[in-house]
């Protein structure tokens, strides 16, 4: 099923198989008996309250269970903070492995 999400602003479609990859935020709402997101803006978007700019790089993240972000990416922080967030505890670690070796791709196991 695709959903189209909100977040900040940015609108972000993928499927609900993708955002249910892990178990995290994002499973609990959009799987079995999930709210599907509580909030919706004027279009029918899951609206989501969170930094939009960052959010492709968790969507990426959910993809293709790789970190991928660019060589001149200053946000990691940020988006460790967002990981956390949503709840996605092999993003939070592919952050931590990367803060310590400063490697740019980081691939992780797709543990359900």
């Amino acid at each position: 099923m695709a959903v189209s999400l909100n977040v900040g602003g940015r609108i972000y479609t993928t499927t609900s198989t993708t955002l249910q990859r892990y178990n995290s935020k994002f499973s609990r709402m959009f799987g079995p008996g999930g709210l599907h997101g509580s909030m919706h803006d004027d279009h029918g978007n899951c609206f989501i309250d969170r930094d939009g700019d960052v959010f492709r790089h968790i969507l990426n993240f959910l993809r293709t269970s790789e970190l991928v972000l660019p060589d001149d990416f200053k946000e990691l922080d940020l988006l460790e903070r967002e990981a956390k967030f949503y709840q996605i505890k092999e993003l939070v670690d592919a952050i931590a492995a990367m803060k310590e070796g400063k490697h740019r791709c980081l691939r992780t196991e797709v543990h359900v």
